[in-house]
């Protein structure tokens, strides 16, 4: 009888060992070739039941799908799967499958949002990122009130508020998470200090950042953000106009060709500072942390005026008679001096 036991257990262990074996030679060594890269999805929510499935419906891993989570629960143990697109290519494993799993790298989409850029341009940029939201859809989407009611002063849209910055997404983000994490950075950089200093200058924030947002548009020399920044501040704390052409590109963004005309100064719009009086009703582009500063921290001056040199750098002035010496001479005589091609 202890013959017959002893020799079930043997024989049992040993049939449980063959199967380790095999299936830890499995694990390893039971390779498919990938003739091209494959973007693997793991989704929100799923386990390694759900993943094996897939691995196995997508002819990455053979046999019961049900192996690949043995091997798992023993080799991988507490190891926890991230959502994302995973690049799986080459010669795979399931063992080098469930490292890359493991490891949570997942495909991301680096995205630049440069200082000055409006809501439609980085529309256009998350498109090219996000393929599956086209630009029109990111438009509407930036005018919501579930982002808007959250800003200072609650505006019409997101402009102003999408923050500069280099970001890294997953490749398959929610259109809510990018802008929220846009919005989330810039309410990080738009310090109560910030605020504070607006407040000294009898600037609201949205006031602020609609200030910042010209700046930015205006400086072509970073150095000379603050400088701008006094100009409006005399202009505006003498009842003059902002007259900045920035602001009339923006007001008539969707017919704008890259040419601003005499009739474009003269056409209403909410924006156009050539026919309102101080601030327009909102951000004109996303300021950097630099123009927010320089919008509260202006140089002392008593200049009003300020003219392109070519060189991306100002001549600035304080009455109108050196600004137009300055505007006929940066602007007026090259042009007369220019060459006529035939």
């Amino acid at each position: 009888m202890l013959k017959s036991i002893v020799g079930f257990f043997v024989v049992t262990f040993a049939s449980i060992a063959a199967c380790g074996l095999w299936a830890y030679d499995w694990w390893t060594s039971n390779q498919v070739t990938l003739p091209n890269p494959v973007t693997f999805e793991i989704k929100e929510g799923s386990n390694v039941q759900n993943v094996s499935q897939e691995l196995h419906s997508l002819g990455l891993i053979s046999h019961d799908p049900r192996l690949f989570v043995w091997c798992w629960r023993i080799m991988m143990q507490k190891t926890t799967l991230k959502a994302g697109d995973y690049r799986l290519e080459g010669d795979l494993t399931p063992a080098k499958i469930a490292q890359i799993l493991a490891k949570g790298q997942v495909v991301t989409v680096s995205l630049t949002i440069p200082e000055g850029w409006n809501m439609y341009q980085i529309a256009e940029r998350l498109q090219n990122a996000f393929p599956k939201t086209n630009k029109d859809s990111w438009v509407h989407l930036m005018k919501e009130k579930k982002y808007t009611r959250q800003l200072p002063g609650q505006p019409a849209s997101v402009e102003g508020f999408l923050f500069p910055e280099t970001y890294t997404f997953r490749a398959r983000s929610h259109p809510d998470e990018v802008l929220e994490t846009m919005i989330r950075t810039f309410k990080k950089n738009f310090t109560e200090e910030i605020v504070i200093r607006g407040q000294a200058l009898n600037l609201n924030p949205l006031a602020i950042v609609t200030l910042a947002s010209i700046i930015e548009k205006e400086t072509g020399k970073a150095s000379e953000r603050p400088h701008i920044s006094s100009v409006f501040h005399n202009r505006m704390r003498i009842g003059m106009r902002l007259q900045t052409d920035p602001t009339v590109i923006y007001g008539m963004w969707e017919r704008f060709d890259g040419n601003l005309r005499k009739d474009d100064l003269r056409t209403p719009t909410p924006y156009n500072t050539y026919v309102i009086s101080g601030l327009p009703p909102g951000p004109i582009a996303n300021p950097g942390i630099a123009a927010l500063k320089a919008a509260v921290e202006p140089l002392q001056t008593k200049d009003l005026y300020f003219v392109s040199r070519g060189d991306g750098s100002h001549i600035f002035s304080t009455n109108f008679e050196d600004h137009q010496r300055s505007v006929y001479q940066y602007q007026v005589a090259p042009t007369r001096n220019r060459p006529v091609k035939n």
